[in-house]
């Protein structure tokens, strides 16, 4: 998650957001937003824009039990 949020703020002219960007992101992009789905983080798309507030998104997912 770390890396998506990672991802997610860069640029579009960047190699790696070209990748990300790519089909290959439709299954790697949809188990992400699936997790954050069941963790009920409904936020996250603003959470991406602060590191702090993405990194704890990103501990609670580490320890996350559904």
């Amino acid at each position: 998650m770390s890396w998506f949020g990672h991802v997610r703020q860069m640029a579009s002219v960047r190699m790696v957001k070209k990748l990300y960007e790519w089909k290959q992101k439709i299954t790697w992009e949809n188990n992400v937003k699936e997790d954050l789905s069941i963790m009920k983080m409904n936020n996250w798309t603003r959470c991406i824009r602060y590191r702090v507030k993405w990194k704890e998104v990103v501990e609670k997912a580490k320890t996350f039990k559904n």
